[in-house]
């Protein structure tokens, strides 16, 4: 049960939210990130630039590279930009893209969350990246996106939520890729410690954005309780989190393009595929999407074929076979296209449900032999594997929208 803290810090203000709050920026190409933030030099994303955001041919050295991100931490800080949250606070933060609105909790939970398994995962996380993210953490010393965390419903959140909305927002604005944010501050201890005890009635949160910076967010606490000591209460030992509520989050798809089709011919793929699948070719090209669970496009030679896995495909007891990415991993990419290493083979790439259709029908006109669109991986599949202490094959989630920096700073 997450015990949910009030945190102090900085909050943007109004009136500089659009030019500071940072982009969604993790699944942006290193060029356009490096241009945007070079065209933007007060955005936030100034302050969390990675080594590929630089010219490839001179690149910081990690060392610099950090001293970078906290110089311009400390400039925007010392601007006008930021707000000083005075007392300790919790805040309702809403972000709305397009017809999806999701509205949660933004607070601190004890690090120890995660340690203790009440922050369940779903992805694995790599050490490399955990690395850099605690060294991040210690040079720069701040947090500023909130790990999101997902709880199942709970009527009475949902109402308490509900009516401190119908106050007025104290921030109010759209970023460039057209995300409305709107935020709520909880400055009452007494309205604060409410909130507290309806959270203490959820027994798990989820991650759905954040693996990485929940992980190094639990080593950077290790690495400094061995210096600093541990009571409990440290900056240090806590994670800035959003809490949405599982009903409210809107779960896209990642689809798979190829390529190439290996040793195979258009026909052989085709003819091998009906072995597993039910091969079709919808009349309505234009229109057709996967709409349930177990059901696939594929777009090959300009054409888009309908796959549907026959029944006796997975076992019905496994969550993580059971997965629409793990049924095109295990009986199409593995088998018949030779595709085994999800995260290196680079005859395998991704397209974000966001791109969509068109995307994916981009990629095979650039040359790619082949796409597969796939059917979003629902909530309940997220928590069932989660629950089972399992992990997904990498990109089998993507939340739309997702949490920002720059909105809260907290400093460690």
């Amino acid at each position: 049960m997450p015990k949910i803290k009030a945190f102090d810090g900085y909050l943007v203000k109004n009136k500089y939210a659009e030019q500071i709050v940072a982009p969604e920026y993790d699944t942006v190409p290193a060029e356009q990130r490096r241009a945007f933030a070079d065209a933007n030099p007060d955005n936030f994303i100034n302050t969390m630039r990675l080594r590929e955001d630089f010219n490839p041919a001179t690149p910081p050295s990690p060392e610099e590279l950090l001293e970078f991100n906290r110089q311009n931490l400390e400039r925007l800080l010392r601007q006008d930009f930021f707000s000083r949250i005075e007392n300790p606070s919790i805040f309702i933060y809403q972000l709305i893209h397009g017809k999806n609105e999701q509205t949660g909790v933004v607070c601190e939970i004890a690090a120890d969350e995660y340690q203790h398994g009440h922050i369940r995962k779903h992805e694995n996380t790599r050490r490399d990246r955990e690395d850099l993210l605690a060294k991040y953490q210690k040079v720069v010393g701040v947090a500023s996106c909130p790990i999101s965390l997902a709880y199942p419903e709970n009527p009475e959140i949902d109402e308490f939520i509900k009516q401190h909305v119908k106050q007025p927002p104290i921030l109010d604005f759209t970023t460039g890729d057209d995300v409305h944010q709107r935020v709520w501050c909880i400055e009452d201890a007494l309205t604060q410690h409410k909130l507290s005890e309806l959270f203490e009635q959820v027994e798990n949160t989820y991650l759905t954005d954040g693996h990485h910076r929940a992980a190094s967010g639990w080593r950077y606490a290790e690495m400094m309780r061995e210096t600093s000591g541990n009571n409990g209460d440290e900056p240090y030992n806590q994670l800035l989190v959003a809490l949405f509520s599982d009903h409210e989050l809107n779960l896209l798809p990642f689809h798979r393009c190829v390529r190439d089709l290996g040793n195979r011919t258009k026909q052989e793929l085709l003819n091998a595929l009906e072995d597993r699948f039910e091969v079709s070719v919808p009349d309505d090209q234009e229109n057709f999407e996967p709409g349930q669970h177990g059901e696939f496009g594929m777009f090959l030679d300009s054409t888009w074929y309908r796959l549907l896995m026959r029944p006796d495909t997975v076992d019905r007891d496994d969550p993580v076979g059971l997965l629409d990415v793990s049924i095109l991993q295990d009986h199409i990419l593995g088998p018949l296209l030779d595709i085994h290493d999800f995260r290196g083979d680079p005859r395998l790439d991704y397209v974000s449900g966001v791109e969509g259709k068109k995307g994916l029908e981009q990629k095979v006109r650039d040359g790619w032999a082949v796409s597969f669109a796939c059917y979003a991986t629902s909530m309940e599949q997220l928590m069932r594997v989660a629950d089972a202490h399992a992990l997904m094959p990498p990109k089998s989630t993507y939340f739309d929208p997702k949490t920002r920096s720059g909105v809260f700073v907290r400093l460690k």
